[in-house]
């Protein structure tokens, strides 16, 4: 099978733009498990653009939208939506937990498999041209307040 080279595929995707400053990192940003699964509490975390009905939709035409949503783990998901532009979320308007697991997450709570969902999780509209405030902004206030609920693992899902 053939590699995929994303980075020469999005720019051809998108030539009005201009070139996207990919990251790269000399260590891992990955922490090591301190404890099982079954004991931690776990965040799901998503570049989707799903939102509940009732929040602000995000921005999808700014590329520039750095905030973030909460979804509470007991949220009917047909009270969910998704406000993102590019990609096609046909399927996932179906069922959000496509590119939202969350009902997905609970059965794994339920199950013991992971120790307990956390009560608040959280989306963002994905394809961020705002690296720098990403870094310095969003990312921050997204690991205080996983910090602050006591988040052991984040279950990242991109869209």
């Amino acid at each position: 099978m053939t590699p995929i080279n994303y980075i020469e595929k999005v720019r051809a995707a998108y030539p009005s733009q201009r070139p996207y400053q990919w990251s790269t990192y000399d260590t891992s940003p990955w922490t090591p498990m301190t404890k099982p699964l079954r004991e931690c509490r776990v965040a799901l975390i998503g570049s989707s653009g799903v939102h509940l009905k009732n929040q602000t939709p995000f921005d999808a035409d700014s590329k520039g939208d750095i905030s973030f949503r909460e979804i509470p783990k007991d949220v009917n998901v047909a009270d969910l939506t998704i406000t993102h532009r590019d990609y096609d979320h046909t399927d996932a308007d179906e069922d959000v937990n496509c590119v939202y697991p969350l009902e997905r997450m609970r059965e794994l709570e339920k199950e013991g498999f992971i120790g307990e969902l956390a009560p608040m999780n959280y989306t963002f509209c994905g394809r961020i041209f705002f690296r720098t405030s990403l870094l310095k902004e969003m990312a921050p206030g997204l690991v205080h307040r996983l910090t602050m609920e006591s988040v052991d693992v984040g279950f990242f899902v991109p869209a």
